[in-house]
């Protein structure tokens, strides 16, 4: 199976809408999600290599706030009495990153496209424990998942050529965050440990290590 036909697999694990399942376990997993749309601003680098042109340029994450699409599934607990859940997520962002002049390399250049991740997340919350109009909770959370990116950026050198290049591939993302929901809204804290994307022959190979605060309402 191809890389790209493993993501579109997952995200119709995620959405399938199967609520008649006669197994427990079946129906646990196959829950319909919500819809989430947010905003999020980032602080962090993005470092990418070429191995035909440069290697390790960072790229920092500019002070402009980039929009986020989310299918969140409803949380299951471990126990009526527990306060462990889990659940499972699918966000979708776009992101524009500066070249960072700290590097000194480049006179200028950017980075910028989108990411695609599908996460599952074990957390520990306090407050109500369902997601509803009238609900308040907080958590703690820590997830590990598949993630996709596609991206292009460009470099430009002091004596004004450009050197395009472009990062499209499949890793593995993990994060911790902070999480407070107060009825549809939802505010987050996240750091995204770094990403190794498996990268092509033509492909550039990035990694990161960025942190978010993110603000969203749940549909």
């Amino acid at each position: 199976m191809s890389k790209v036909g493993l993501l579109c697999l997952s995200a119709l694990l995620l959405l399938n809408p199967l609520q008649t399942a006669t197994a427990m376990d079946l129906a646990t997993i196959f829950r319909m999600p919500a819809f989430k749309l947010g905003m999020a601003g980032s602080a962090g680098t993005v470092e990418v290599s070429d191995s035909k042109s440069f290697s390790d340029v960072p790229f920092k994450s500019s002070n402009s706030l980039s929009p986020v699409v989310t299918l969140i599934q409803p949380p299951v607990y471990f126990g009526e009495d527990s306060r462990w859940g889990y659940h499972t997520e699918l966000n979708i962002k776009y992101f524009k990153l500066d070249y960072d002049n700290d590097d000194a390399r480049y006179q200028d250049g950017e980075l910028k496209g989108y990411t695609t991740d599908i996460t599952p997340i074990l957390f520990y919350q306090w407050g109500h424990k369902k997601l509803c109009t009238n609900c308040r909770s907080w958590r703690v959370e820590a997830g590990v998942g598949m993630h996709y990116l596609n991206s292009d950026g460009k470099l430009q050198q002091f004596d004004g050529k450009k050197i395009a290049f472009s990062s499209v591939g499949f890793g593995f993302n993990s994060h911790i965050g902070a999480v407070v929901n107060y009825r549809q809204w939802e505010l987050g804290l996240r750091l995204v440990v770094p990403t190794r994307i498996n990268d092509d022959d033509d492909d550039a190979d990035a990694r990161h290590a960025l942190s978010s605060v993110s603000l969203a309402y749940r549909f």
